[in-house]
């Protein structure tokens, strides 16, 4: 059964919120959404997920060869899928000011999930600003749909229930447009986080979450580490074309932009942005999310335990 079927005729609706059963992603799944969870994990704890890491002269180009080193965009979607793409969206910012995700990445990323036989593909987020103008300001909106892609605004009326099981994060309202799909492709934006220092593909999943977000910021380290082993990522594209070094995560000063020209791609959530801490030049065991990470076993904390590949293009 595809996994958007039983979310939609499998689970109980009360009160016009859905509760997922969810088992812990450590144990045995309970579910088919549970099992949705579960292999996250344990390719987290493998080991054996790629890294590859593409530097170049075009964000477009650079996305493509680094799906390509990781076997193919048919490594991660299969013909008939719903894929959502999340990209950062977040902030009323323009793409030289690198505060969401460049276009011209989610571009590869969406023609690339067609080419594989997606059905639909996806794109959306639960923005910072006003949703209307961080989706017209960014240009992610008019290069999605020009790809094809559907374009949506998170609607209220669309949480749900999910339960990350997590140490710190338990159940908290999602989005259901994100939990009705078969694949999910997290293509964030590397930049500087004045709150949880970085911001990468672990944090970007604060764009399923309704609810006040606001209160997670408290242990904050602690949240974004279950809210990634809770929710499975199938692909991770790191945006690291331009990158806000500094008063991230709204920015606004082109000075506190640099171009790094780098595309990071990985199916391992953790060995990504530990690769992305590493390139912004951050020591991961200093980030205190991927230090949290680190300790519920979801991969390796030093870069030179993963199997990165560098390439130029």
């Amino acid at each position: 059964m595809k996994r958007r079927t039983f979310v939609r005729n499998g689970m109980w609706v009360s009160s016009g919120l859905l509760v997922p059963a969810l088992a812990r992603a450590q144990g045995a799944p309970a579910s088919p959404a549970a099992a949705r969870s579960a292999p996250a994990v344990r390719a987290q704890t493998g080991g054996a997920a790629g890294v590859i890491q593409v530097k170049g002269t075009s964000p477009y180009e650079i996305t493509r060869r680094a799906v390509a080193e990781l076997g193919g965009m048919n490594q991660f979607v299969s013909r008939g899928d719903v894929v959502m793409v999340k990209p950062n969206i977040g902030w009323n910012r323009t793409t030289e000011q690198a505060a969401c995700t460049h276009p011209e990445v989610l571009r590869a990323v969406i023609e690339l999930a067609f080419a594989a036989g997606a059905k639909k593909v996806v794109v959306m987020d639960n923005t910072c600003h006003k949703a209307e103008d961080c989706y017209q300001r960014s240009g992610i909106e008019a290069m999605a749909r020009r790809a094809g892609a559907e374009v949506r605004f998170s609607d209220e009326n669309r949480l749900v229930l999910h339960d990350f099981k997590g140490e710190f994060l338990g159940k908290w309202p999602v989005y259901r447009d994100h939990l009705e799909v078969d694949k999910f492709i997290n293509v964030p934006i590397l930049k500087h986080h004045g709150s949880s220092g970085l911001t990468i593909a672990m944090k970007n999943l604060f764009g399923i979450l309704g609810g006040n977000r606001g209160k997670l910021h408290r242990d904050m380290g602690e949240n974004i580490a279950d809210l990634a082993n809770g929710f499975r990522s199938h692909l991770v594209v790191v945006d690291a074309w331009r990158v806000l070094v500094r008063n991230g995560p709204v920015g606004g000063r082109l000075s506190d932009v640099e171009e790094r020209r780098t595309v990071i791609a990985s199916p391992q959530i953790m060995h990504a942005d530990v690769a992305a801490a590493a390139l912004f030049g951050r020591d991961a065991r200093q980030v205190e999310f991927l230090q949290a990470a680190h300790e519920r076993g979801m991969g390796e904390i030093d870069i030179a335990k993963i199997a990165l590949k560098s390439l130029s293009a």
